[in-house]
């Protein structure tokens, strides 16, 4: 649970504006996900379960207790014009940094694509949303080499394979 404490505490640490729970679950799963790809492992050593709303980590009602008691978290109410329409978590003080700089770019850059809000998952990683949307309800999400595909690392050799082509042609005229 030190682990995913870390990475809810850098999360709210590079968000200013809050996050609720339902985000902070996500981008723990997307955390998560984008790290597997990278190196076969995960942040958290969470076990992730398909909830109604979100993908969520068993721990994190009991991580968000733990942190709110030693007052590393503040929740408050998230206003809107008709009421409360929910509660935001924000960061007061920062934990224990258990995190390799490796992780922290992988969060920096989930979180670079969700910086208006958790929206349009199956846009910004797709192979992740598949992955949480065909578990079925109050299932694990299983987070393997068989169950996420590295559509990221496609990409990335294509793009590294059409760049040494036109150097190629460039040499070669």
């Amino acid at each position: 649970m030190e682990k995913l404490s870390s990475v809810i505490s850098f999360i709210l640490q590079n968000s200013p504006g809050g996050r609720s729970r339902l985000e902070l679950a996500k981008l723990a799963y997307f955390c998560d996900g984008v790290f597997f790809q990278h190196n076969s492992s995960i942040i958290t050593d969470q076990k992730y379960v398909h909830l109604e709303d979100c993908p969520m980590p068993l721990q994190l009602l009991e991580c968000l207790l733990h942190l709110r008691n030693e007052n590393f978290i503040d929740v408050k109410p998230k206003l809107n014009g008709t009421g409360v329409s929910g509660f935001l978590i924000f960061n007061l003080k920062q934990t224990e940094d258990l995190l390799s700089r490796d992780e922290k770019r992988i969060i920096r850059k989930v979180l670079e694509a969700f910086r208006r809000g958790v929206f349009d998952e199956s846009k910004q990683y797709p192979n992740l949303y598949e992955n949480y949307v065909i578990t079925p309800l109050f299932s694990e999400i299983k987070i393997t080499t068989d169950t996420i595909n590295t559509k990221i690392h496609f990409l990335k050799k294509k793009s590294l394979l059409t760049i040494s082509g036109r150097i190629f042609r460039v040499l070669f005229n």
